[in-house]
């Protein structure tokens, strides 16, 4: 084992410290949002009926419910009350009843108002209310951007202001993967859209992962054209992670587990396997 950590040595010179990667910028939010839109109506615009159908990531949920699921978050914003509505408790209680959380009972009604709509209808609400969408985020008032909301599964907390300006944008992308995957496309990607995305999953992953290594650090390495190299922790890395980005985000979205990307060859460990694996069962971020 120590021969391994020695051969890890120091972090890789294309490795980066995850907790410097900058915070997303005010003047990066609409331009990476419509980025991200435009990339998401481009891929379902070539879906044909058949594929609809197709099961996803997302168990509960086809191709078809992610559109929909997507167009509800793009109408939200074109008016404050649309946004209102979509939460409101009392819309919700058939959801909640079942035991659901406030946010998957929101996001399974909007899939539900939505069952009976053709994927041109849902693409015409997409692409009608894009505009206003993006400009309903810019004028979101501010009191209720600094509120926070629990997130499902953990102790954690999230402010409205960062679900708009950077989660429901992760969340697309995460969704336009989810639908490359079950049709057998390849996502399209750019280091520059793409890329950003990616290394703020990573920096947010930084400050819970770095409380779970307890002074110890890894380096995570993604492959691909839009992956990268950084570090987490405290100190010379002791492990180091390499997966593919789109698995490593299949991860940290909990859409498979750490046990099923090992079984699976996903992901391989150099150095300590015991931090290494830690790392995995603590890689998770909200999309």
């Amino acid at each position: 084992m120590a021969q391994q950590i020695a051969q890890l040595g120091a972090t890789p010179r294309e490795a980066f410290t995850a907790a410097a990667i900058p915070k997303l910028a005010r003047h990066e939010v609409i331009p990476m949002a419509r980025v991200e839109l435009d990339r998401f109506l481009a891929l379902i615009e070539t879906l044909s009926p058949a594929e609809l159908s197709q099961p996803t990531d997302c168990t509960l949920w086809s191709v078809k419910d992610l559109i929909a699921h997507q167009a509800s978050h793009v109408v939200s914003f074109v008016r404050l009350g649309d946004f209102i509505d979509q939460f409101n408790p009392l819309n919700l209680r058939a959801y909640t009843a079942k035991g659901m959380n406030l946010l998957d009972a929101a996001n399974q009604r909007q899939v539900d108002l939505r069952a009976a709509h053709s994927l041109a209808q849902l693409t015409t609400e997409i692409r009608d209310s894009l505009e206003a969408s993006l400009a309903g985020r810019q004028r979101f008032p501010a009191p209720l951007r600094w509120l926070s909301i629990p997130v499902p599964g953990s102790d954690l907390r999230v402010s409205i202001g960062d679900l708009i300006d950077n989660i429901y944008t992760r969340d697309m992308w995460m969704h336009r993967a989810d639908i490359s995957r079950a049709t057998g496309r390849t996502m399209a990607h750019t280091p520059e859209h793409d890329g950003r995305i990616v290394a703020l999953i990573v920096r947010e992953l930084d400050a819970p992962l770095r409380r779970k290594l307890g002074g110890r650090s890894i380096t995570l390495h993604l492959t691909g054209t839009v992956g990268g190299a950084w570090s987490i922790g405290e100190g010379t890395p002791q492990a180091r992670l390499t997966m593919d980005t789109l698995e490593f985000n299949r991860l940290a979205s909990g859409r498979i587990t750490a046990q099923h990307a090992l079984d699976e060859g996903l992901v391989q460990i150099e150095g300590d396997q015991a931090l290494g694996k830690l790392a995995l069962n603590h890689t998770a971020v909200l999309y």
